[in-house]
């Protein structure tokens, strides 16, 4: 009778989806939006359900290998409403509106919107009215929503005619050095480096910079009047020039390296701690305490600075000088404010920190400014990921490890038995994607009825418990067990009960990277559920490289390291390299960093989208075996050439 009702159900499925593919339609639309990037025109295209890289490149006529190199691919794949690049060859009435919607665009910035913008938030954020704000966006309708992902422009705050003061500017020629601009117009090197942070290197100043000058310096002749187009023509351009920066970074390979290190260090709190104070008669005395005291909340990053120290001093073993400045933020922007203003006038070629998101803000927007890379090493949620591209998220998002997990778990579809367990609200939770992911790829696109010996079902374990799991597990199959939580009451309550059913049933139960932090959590359970957790940290205590680590880091301080330490470590060694190897522009150089021995890390650099930063989505694969032994290897997807679909090369024979 289960046998048959289970037929009936798949067959009225299959008829359901055969019903939808067939009222589907892959014809590719073509975007009508023109926008100029760096100075070259493209369009963007939004890419729908069932649309591949081939279809879409076939649609614009153009070449897929150039539409890779744009868009920073390095495969076919694509995710669903993704944003591309794609190249347009430029009319001639294009190209004489260029430079005229540069000008514009000079007296406004560019904002992504994010998730929980509003027209009033907005307005007080940029200082602006939302008045004028509507007026320079008309396509916000009357009813003032902001859909995530819209760009808008807002004012420049010295583009307000009514308050514009006119600055003194000078447009960099070909043949002009640093020198030249000093001497031509009298300025001293301090003033004219103070009046220009926006330039990162002025060794080689390239043509066409615009320069700030003294208000008394030479005055400069006006530009010629470019003609003006139709504003029917103009309309259809949009300049994201500001969005999509073009390097304008020295790119001469370096040994010497300037690093700014942001960490809540607490150094002032700690040292208040440590003195104790005595009377002697009626005078007051001041002892300090021994042995003396840590603040708690530094004591993680003291170790991650630890780390740091030790990879310095390793790259200066293989000739690379590292000039590390330090900076103690506490968690205040007041503190770290006044930081940046002393930073305004220093050469800085790699940003490490800040950790808190309220602080990490504000260096992001300096970073940025000054076109240096920062890097957010702890947080796997960063606001400024998808606008900046000086970002580097170092903790994958869970979006990105659902997208993993799901390549991995798909790699072999045969004889696989795939049951999801979750608690009853679970669809509020960021790990639904991996739900959403799988039966989107098995049902909506058909997959699921081309594998006979691939079943899939969800149950929740709140409603019917082990009694209704155990009826959905298979005593000949492999039970591929999901738990889309990190929520560790639900986690540990599931995998409790769920060690009974693994002494009758293969089960192997895929897990998240938190599961491994929660303290209150039988390792046991890991074990006897053959769990697999991919995870961006990985440390094996018995190789040789982690054993020096230890031996040094006891001996130099005299404590035990501890995950921040070996993670400051790789990510301190890895962008240093970077930077030696490839100099300051070495964001197009990620994929051929690959030689670099790490302690714990899997780094698998990758751009957001076409104007944001990049994450790591290199992961692990940790397999917690019943032998109670611990096997890993580092993920690394290839491509399903039938499917689309990314899957490890390990996934064949992994051990």
């Amino acid at each position: 009778m289960r046998y048959f009702i289970q037929k009936l159900i798949i067959l009225l499925l299959l008829s359901g989806s055969f019903f939808d593919a067939n009222s589907q339609t892959n014809e590719i639309v073509r975007s009508n939006e023109k926008v100029v990037v760096a100075g070259k025109f493209y369009y963007l295209h939004i890419v729908r359900e069932k649309q591949t890289m081939f279809s879409i490149c076939k649609a614009y006529g153009a070449d897929i290998k150039e539409v890779m190199r744009i868009n920073r691919k390095r495969n076919h794949s694509l995710d669903l409403n993704e944003i591309l690049r794609i190249p347009f060859v430029q009319s001639q009435n294009v190209r004489q509106v260029t430079n005229k919607v540069k000008r514009e665009s000079s007296n406004y910035f560019y904002h992504v919107v994010q998730k929980g913008n509003t027209l009033y938030s907005l307005s007080k954020q940029f200082n602006q009215s939302i008045e004028n704000l509507k007026a320079d966006n008309p396509e916000i309708g009357e009813d003032g929503r902001l859909a995530v992902g819209t760009v808008i422009k807002i004012q420049k705050q010295g583009s307000i005619q009514k308050t514009e003061k006119k600055k003194n500017t000078y447009k960099v020629k070909a043949s002009d050095s640093e020198a030249d601009i000093l001497l031509k117009f009298g300025i001293k090197r301090r003033i004219f480096r103070k009046l220009n942070p926006h330039i990162r290197s002025f060794r080689n100043i390239r043509s066409g910079t615009i320069v700030n000058l003294p208000k008394n310096a030479k005055p400069i002749q006006p530009t010629e009047n470019i003609p003006t187009q139709s504003d029917e023509l103009l309309g259809q351009i949009t300049d994201y020039n500001q969005i999509f920066k073009d390097y304008s970074r020295d790119t001469t390979v370096q040994s010497k390296i300037d690093i700014a290190l942001f960490l809540p260090l607490y150094a002032a709190l700690s040292d208040s701690l440590n003195w104790e104070i005595t009377y002697q008669d009626t005078l007051q005395v001041l002892n300090r305490k021994d042995p003396e005291t840590i603040y708690p909340k530094s004591r993680d990053f003291i170790r991650l600075y630890q780390g740091v120290l030790l990879a310095v001093e390793d790259l200066k073993k293989e000739g690379l000088e590292i000039n590390l400045h330090v900076f103690d933020t506490e968690k205040s922007q007041a503190t770290v404010r006044e930081t940046l203003e002393k930073l305004d006038t220093q050469v800085i070629d790699l940003i490490l920190g800040p950790v808190y998101s309220n602080t990490f803000e504000l260096v992001a927007e300096f970073a940025q400014a000054r076109q240096i890379p920062i890097v957010s090493p702890l947080s796997s949620k960063n606001a400024q990921l998808h606008n900046n591209p000086f970002v580097f998220q170092l903790n994958t998002s869970i979006q990105s490890l659902c997208d993993n997990i799901f390549n991995h778990l798909m790699a072999d579809k045969e004889d696989k038995n795939i049951v999801i367990v979750h608690s009853k609200n679970y669809k509020e939770l960021k790990e639904y994607k991996l739900v959403s992911d799988i039966e989107q790829r098995l049902f909506e696109n058909g997959k699921y009825w081309q594998y006979p010996n691939l079943n899939y079902s969800k149950i929740s374990f709140e409603d019917y418990g082990n009694l209704g799991l155990e009826y959905l597990l298979s005593k000949t199959q492999e039970n591929i067990i999901v738990i889309p939580s990190s929520k560790p009451a639900v986690v540990e309550s599931f995998l409790t009960n769920l060690r009974v059913l693994s002494k009758s049933y293969p089960i192997q139960l895929i897990g998240f990277p938190s599961w491994q932090r929660y303290s209150s959590m039988d390792p046991s359970n890991l074990f006897e559920l053959n769990a697999l957790i991919l995870s961006p940290y990985f440390i094996d205590y018995e190789s040789e490289q982690v054993i020096n680590f230890v031996d040094r880091f006891r001996y130099e301080f005299s404590c035990e390291p501890n995950d921040y330490s070996f993670r400051a470590y790789d990510f301190t060694k890895y962008f240093s390299i970077a930077i030696k190897r490839y100099g300051s522009q070495f964001f197009d150089h990620m994929n051929e960093i690959k030689d670099i021995d790490l302690l714990q890390s899997n780094f698998n650099i990758e751009n957001v989208n076409a104007w944001g930063g990049f994450e790591n989505r290199g992961l692990h694969v940790i397999n917690y075996m019943t032998n109670f032994k611990i096997k890993s290897y580092k993920f690394e997807p290839i491509i399903d050439v039938h499917q689309n679909i990314e899957m490890p090369k390990e996934a064949i024979n992994p051990y």
